[in-house]
């Protein structure tokens, strides 16, 4: 019986019958929040053409996503397959019985959009990890809670002292614009508790934790193998579900995580980001509402080439609550 299965799986992937529904895979490539928006194009194309999703990621142990399947990226599976890293519309009509592995964040907006939130609806994390993010939280339920994103890894500073979104491609955000920002934010909620979500080597922002009250998950990522890109000490999908519970996050322009965190996950979040010009003295900063937004839009305003929903931020008003958790009791995966 175990041999029959294995010569299935092996035809199967292979896609050399007519009668098995064509395959569309995404392997672990970059991080978690990658993976989320390759899978909008993946469900796209299962919509379209009825591919069945096959997924290969690390993260598998702490999510399940309804309507997909766990499977390997190994040899059979490539054999035959296109490697799909970027869709427009003329590509996407061409995918029809075709066996692909997707590695593309973006694709046609007709039949994206419509589906964007309805997919991530489908991303589910394990209960554990949901009653261990509530834990956290319930130890200053009541207080307003910003969320930070300090993103290093793989996002580099360019320049100490003006912040230029444009700079490079992922720019990380210099501390003092958060110590800004975060200092001001305290001048009227004396009670404010910060939540920090942050990747890379934890002494490139230690300088937050000396001069603030931070809380963090305490929960350590399983996964050594991501490369100095995108290694974290604390577990990325807590990390990413427990950002998506604060109602304002100090964000990082242009990166899939705090898009993810503040526009598609959870409620509605708003975030701040730095402008162009940013500066110790003028640390200039913009409110984004973007909530249900794809990610090419997220970067296009990160990086000033739109202003679809971007306002001004008085830090002197600013919007906090408390943590939102009660949307994560409909994500708890069934495990």
């Amino acid at each position: 019986m175990m041999a029959f299965k294995k010569f299935f799986d092996n035809i199967l992937a292979l896609g050399l019958s007519p009668f098995i529904k064509p395959r569309v895979y995404i392997d672990d490539y970059n991080g978690i929040t990658a993976h989320l928006e390759t899978l909008v194009l993946a469900f796209a194309i299962h919509k379209a053409y009825g591919h069945e999703i096959v997924l290969d990621w690390p993260e598998l142990d702490a999510l399940s996503v309804e309507e997909t399947t766990v499977g390997k990226v190994g040899v059979l599976a490539k054999i035959g397959a296109i490697r799909l890293r970027q869709c427009d519309e003329q590509t996407f009509q061409t995918l029809k019985n075709k066996k692909i592995i997707c590695r593309s964040e973006d694709g046609p907006p007709g039949v994206l959009d419509p589906i964007y939130l309805e997919v991530a609806k489908k991303v589910k994390i394990r209960s554990g990890l949901v009653d261990q993010i509530i834990k956290t939280f319930d130890l200053i339920s009541g207080f307003p809670v910003v969320g930070l994103h300090v993103r290093r890894g793989d996002f580099a500073l360019e320049g100490e002292n003006h912040f230029d979104p444009a700079s490079t491609m992922y720019p990380a955000v210099p501390l003092w614009w958060y110590e800004k920002v975060m200092g001001a934010l305290l001048k009227h909620h004396k009670d404010l508790k910060f939540f920090m979500s942050a990747n890379g080597d934890p002494s490139s922002y230690s300088g937050l934790r000396r001069n603030f009250d931070i809380m963090t998950m305490d929960i350590r990522s399983p996964y050594d193998w991501k490369g100095v890109g995108h290694w974290s000490e604390v577990h990325p999908v807590a990390d990413l579900f427990a950002l998506a519970c604060c109602s304002v996050i100090l964000a990082t322009p242009v990166s899939n995580f705090s898009h993810w965190a503040a526009n598609v996950l959870g409620r509605p979040s708003v975030a701040l980001i730095p402008l162009k010009g940013a500066c110790r003295e003028q640390p200039l900063t913009a409110a984004l509402s973007l909530y249900g937004k794809r990610l090419c839009t997220w970067r296009k305003v990160c990086r000033g080439e739109l202003t679809e929903g971007i306002s001004g931020f008085d830090l002197d008003r600013p919007l906090c609550a408390p943590a939102q958790t009660d949307w994560l009791q409909d994500a708890k995966a069934p495990f």
